[in-house]
């Protein structure tokens, strides 16, 4: 995940002071650790003079070819922004538009992708793409993703591959925060976070059990203006064979 910002030193001042972050500069990308795992990272988003640029964190797909990715977004109606370019360490890939204008980062990472592992506190633990048209934009990430089934509701869809939950489709009415993706990090307790979010300049726009958020999920934004959704977790116990 890497988060786009107009101020990353605000941005940097948030993350860590709320989940105990920390950071390291390499050029003009700052990385984020979670204790010593590399999560994510930071770039500047410099707006455009007299506009106004508000934050998002952007989402990583994986794919097996970031050329052929390409040309099915093209075909869809997506743009490419910048790329494909090969980043080292990192792998080839490439910022993108889908059609409705949400931004990602298609990417095939040199050494293959991480393994499955359980998200620690203070780790992503999901995805979801929040979207006014549900059916069109789950059908493009269908293609995109090349996921082997979906599980379906009536406004919501989570697409599956290899036996595991990848990413989540949710239809949304407001039209302010359609076409954005909104990440998902494991918390202790979301509730008791609250009043740190606003002390360090965050807003909280659902508190846990509130409007559509469940109990024990807070939707939020950070100082920049980027939604995350805090979340408690429990993962289910393994049995042994």
């Amino acid at each position: 995940h890497d988060l786009v910002t107009p101020d990353p030193a605000a941005a940097r001042k948030f993350y860590g002071e709320l989940f105990g972050w920390t950071f390291r500069d390499n050029g003009n990308y700052t990385e984020i650790f979670n204790g010593k795992k590399k999560i994510g990272g930071i770039v500047q988003l410099k707006p455009k003079k007299g506009q106004k640029t508000l934050a998002a964190w952007l989402e990583s797909m994986s794919v097996p070819d970031v050329d052929k990715a390409i040309s099915y977004i093209k075909s869809k109606g997506g743009k490419v922004v910048n790329g494909p370019v090969d980043m080292p360490k990192r792998g080839k890939g490439a910022l993108v538009q889908d059609p409705s204008g949400a931004y990602l980062v298609v990417l095939h990472a040199y050494g293959g992708d991480p393994p499955d592992e359980e998200a620690q506190i203070g780790e992503w633990l999901w995805n979801e793409m929040w979207t006014m048209y549900l059916e069109t934009t789950s059908w493009f990430y269908k293609g995109l993703g090349q996921y082997e089934s979906a599980m379906k509701g009536p406004d919501y869809v989570v697409f599956i591959s290899e036996g595991k939950w990848r990413v989540g489709i949710r239809q949304i009415k407001q039209r302010d925060y359609s076409g954005r993706w909104v990440p998902v990090v494991r918390v202790k307790n979301p509730g008791a976070m609250l009043g740190r979010v606003k002390e360090l300049g965050g807003i909280v726009l659902l508190k846990p059990g509130e409007g559509s958020a469940s109990k024990d999920g807070a939707l939020i934004t950070d100082n920049t203006g980027a939604l995350l959704i805090l979340q408690r977790w429990t993962y289910p116990e393994r049995k042994e064979p």
